[in-house]
C-alpha cells in the first residue's frame, strides 16, 4: 500500500517487509503521483487500513521502515522488523526503536480521530507494542491533518528566525519529567554546534562499513524508489538523478 505493500486479514502481517517491486511500466503512475497518493489525507472514516497507513508516515531512520504491523479483532500489534536494521549507523537499535515509537503515536493519533482511544503497552519479552482499541469521542482532527504535513527537507535555509511563539511551543511540547529541552538561538553557539557535526559527518564518510550501508539505502532515481518503495531518494536532497550502476561508483 503506498509506501509498501499491506495486506489485510486474519493474523496477517500488516507492511511487515512486504514490498511492492512494480516495472515502471506497469501503469502505477509517475512518481509524483505515487508522492501524492503516499501523502494524501488521512481518511478518518478509513479504519484500520488508514491507522496503518498513518503509522507508516512517521519519521524512521534511512526511510527503512523497520516496523510490522499485525491486527488484531479489537487492537494492533507494532513490531521491530531485524531485517530492516542499520547495524553501521544505529548499532544498539536506538533509532529503530524511536522509528517505531514515532509509527506508535502515528497510530494513536489517527485512532483518536475515528473515535478510539488507545493506550499503547510494550511488552519486553515479545519485542512488541499493543495498541487495544476502545471506543470513545472523536478527537485530534488538527493532528490527524498534521500527519501528511511533516516533511524532512534538505532544502537551503532561508535564513528567517523562528519566532519566539513558535520557540515557546517546542519547549512546550518537548518538556516533560525526565527530558529537558535545549533552544539553541546564540549564533556563536550554533556555530560550535555545526563545527561538531561537520566533523561527525566527516568521519562517518570515512567509514567504510557505514558508507556501504548508507549507499545500499539510496535510491538513484525515481525508478528505484518507485520499485523500492523506501530508502533516501536522491532527488529530495538536489542530486541528480542518474542510473544507480553510475551513481554507486561515484559516491
Amino acid at each position: 500500500m503506498n509506501r509498501r505493500n499491506v495486506v489485510l486479514g486474519s493474523g496477517a502481517v500488516i507492511a511487515g517487509g512486504l514490498r511492492a517491486a512494480p516495472a515502471l511500466g506497469d501503469g502505477l503512475g509517475s512518481y509524483a503521483s505515487i508522492v501524492r497518493d503516499v501523502w494524501a489525507p488521512i481518511d478518518p472514516a478509513g479504519g484500520l487500513r488508514e491507522i496503518v497507513r498513518a503509522a507508516t508516515l512517521a519519521a524512521n531512520s534511512h526511510n527503512t521502515q523497520p516496523w510490522q504491523f499485525i491486527p488484531g479483532q479489537r487492537d494492533l500489534t507494532i513490531a521491530p522488523d531485524r531485517e530492516r536494521r542499520l547495524p553501521a549507523v544505529d548499532p544498539d537499535d536506538h533509532h529503530l526503536y524511536v522509528s517505531l515509537g514515532c509509527a506508535t503515536e502515528n497510530a494513536v493519533k489517527a485512532a483518536s480521530a475515528m473515535g478510539l482511544r488507545v493506550t499503547p503497552v510494550y511488552s519486553p519479552d515479545q519485542d512488541q507494542i499493543l495498541l487495544p482499541f476502545e471506543s470513545a469521542p472523536a478527537v485530534g482532527a488538527q493532528l490527524l491533518s498534521a500527519i501528511v504535513q511533516r516533511q524532512c527537507t534538505r532544502a537551503e535555509y532561508d535564513g528567517r528566525q523562528v519566532s519566539a511563539e513558535d520557540l515557546g511551543h517546542l519547549v512546550a511540547a518537548g518538556t516533560m519529567p525526565g527530558v529537558e529541552c535545549m533552544i539553541i538561538t546564540d549564533p556563536v553557539r550554533m556555530r560550535a554546534i555545526a563545527d561538531y557535526v561537520v566533523e561527525g559527518n566527516a568521519w562517518q564518510m570515512h567509514d567504510k562499513d557505514f558508507m556501504k550501508e548508507l549507499t545500499a539505502w539510496l535510491r538513484f532515481n525515481e525508478g528505484q524508489a518507485i520499485e523500492t518503495r523506501d530508502g533516501l531518494f536522491s532527488g529530495s536532497s538536489g542530486n541528480a538523478l542518474l542510473p544507480s550502476w553510475i551513481a554507486r561508483p561515484l559516491l
